[in-house]
């Protein structure tokens, strides 16, 4: 699958593209003297810098080879993952969550939660998303070698360490602010690259008319491959329960309301309305996204439909991209990757560099220490997260499942409790803190149990092969039962706390840092 017509057009569009990067990231360190200035921006940030910084985080390197590797074996339903999954959630939470969390004044989702419940819960929460954040990270990296050695033939441990050198080098330098504005320009070059992808895939197939005939002719297994709603007795992933309740009641708004490395530049943002107006703005970019993403899969299937399995699904895309994008423009490509990658690797370090040195470090080794103190740990810690992440990547080559399930079987884990700390948290003043850290150890025991009963039973939990919808669902319904019960059965949390933390006490909170 090596490309053969890469000429020095192309890879003289990659350089300069990555040299244009690092060179605006390092310039944006430039006045960076605290670590309100590297982990938050200042608290500076614009709308349409976050809302577009937003978007490109969370449809990078992973989406353009795991979402197109997902829809190559199991058709359209993929777009659920971004018109059901995220625009609704999206202007849900611009409206009812965001206010709480950027008046609070916090650097992370976890402190905000600690100031709501208890220390348990913040403590537990930050090694949560921290230890999550830093295998991402890794399977970021894992994602660019797949399409590395794809495309060009580079050897899967170079890739890797490439990328986390210069995706590291600009993050370690500019702070999140390096991480925003360059993410505008990736959002951009992303969203063409894939765009230009599509429009030429389209034609090489005849058409949108001409695709569909081309699946459908290959037979009637392939007759779901244009149905966004699947019936419960599929045996892909994503039947319609699962997608409506484990998909659209948990784990896309557990994601959107609580993932750190999302809200932190909402955290960022110079004002509430300017954090609010980013998840609309981003909300809106979002419904884009399955026609760029999801349709180039189901391109390469008609396409290639030579292999039909889970262990080519990731080089589905690569395969398209090296036969139909004609020498020039395969450098384009190759930047809206990098783009892509760079957007969601640099938020990853950013973001666990956060928490590790907010949540951990000065929690419990050095509290009441300067700014310019927390600022230099935070980029030893970034270096840390670069080379475990780099690690990780390297650990994990030759496994065969799909990049994109592999991230949502761990983000099932812990996303359904991660909800109910926030729902409750937010939207119902009688949760208690012993409630709520009861309420999620209970919770990851359930999708742990299932998840294992699942895997290691003689007999499968559920008739999918890869049932995290479900399992998130469950979690879900478990960590709320207990969370409620045990908050009705303790002493309720003092009024004097709960203000500008919960939606019946919207007054600002008294005791939030200034901003």
């Amino acid at each position: 699958m090596i490309v053969s017509g890469l000429n020095w057009i192309d890879y003289l569009t990659m350089a300069a593209y990555l040299f244009a990067t690092v060179c605006f990231g390092v310039y944006l360190g430039r006045n960076i003297r605290s670590g309100k200035d590297y982990f938050l921006a200042g608290r500076n940030l614009p709308w349409w810098a976050v809302g577009m910084s937003m978007v490109v985080t969370d449809i990078g390197a992973i989406d353009i080879v795991g979402i197109a590797g997902s829809a190559y074996l199991y058709g359209i339903v993929l777009g659920n993952y971004d018109w059901l999954g995220s625009v609704p959630v999206m202007v849900i939470c611009g409206f009812v969550f965001i206010p709480f969390f950027w008046r609070s004044q916090v650097y992370t989702i976890p402190e905000f939660l600690g100031r709501r419940f208890n220390d348990g819960v913040r403590t537990l929460t930050a090694l949560i998303w921290g230890i999550f954040l830093a295998c991402n990270l890794g399977i970021m990296l894992y994602a660019t070698a797949v399409m590395l050695n794809a495309m060009l033939g580079w050897p899967e441990i170079y890739s890797i360490v490439f990328t986390a050198v210069v995706v590291g080098f600009y993050t370690l330098a500019g702070g999140l602010a390096a991480v925003v504005y360059t993410d505008v320009l990736q959002c951009i070059i992303m969203m063409g690259g894939c765009a230009l992808v599509l429009v030429i895939g389209l034609i090489h197939t005849g058409g949108l008319t001409g695709l569909m005939e081309k699946v459908v002719a290959m037979g009637p297994e392939y007759q779901n491959h244009f149905s966004l709603v699947l019936p419960v007795d599929t045996p892909t992933p994503h039947p319609w329960p699962g997608i409506l309740l484990g998909l659209g009641l948990v784990l896309a708004p557990a994601y959107w309301f609580g993932n750190q490395s999302i809200l932190q530049r909402c955290l960022g943002s110079r004002s509430e309305f300017e954090a609010k107006a980013a998840f609309i703005w981003g909300a809106l970019l979002k419904i884009l996204i399955p026609f760029i993403m999801v349709v180039p899969g189901l391109i390469a299937l008609a396409h290639n439909p030579e292999h039909l399995d889970a262990n080519h699904a990731d080089s589905a895309v690569p395969s398209l991209i090296r036969d139909i994008l004609p020498p020039g423009l395969l450098g384009i490509f190759f930047a809206a990757f990098l783009a892509g990658l760079m957007s969601s690797v640099d938020s990853c370090l950013n973001s666990a560099a956060t928490l590790w040195t907010k949540d951990i470090y000065e929690r419990f080794f050095c509290p009441n220490r300067s700014e310019r103190h927390y600022l230099n740990v935070g980029r030893i810690l970034t270096v840390v997260c670069t080379v475990w992440g780099s690690l990780y990547a390297i650990w994990i080559l030759g496994k065969s499942e799909s990049i994109y399930n592999v991230i949502q079987t761990m983000l099932s884990l812990f996303q359904g409790p991660s909800l109910v700390l926030i729902l409750t948290g937010v939207l119902w003043w009688r949760t208690t803190g012993t409630g709520a850290f009861v309420g999620l150890i209970c919770g990851l025991c359930c999708s742990t149990g299932l998840f294992l009963t699942h895997v290691y039973a003689s007999e499968p939990l559920f008739k999918i092969q890869e049932p995290f919808l479900f399992i998130a669902l469950w979690s879900f319904v478990v960590s709320l039962v207990v969370t409620v019960a045990v908050s009705l059965l303790t002493k309720p949390e003092p009024e004097e706390k709960l203000k500008g933390l919960v939606y019946r006490y919207q007054g600002r909170n008294e005791n939030a840092i200034s901003g």
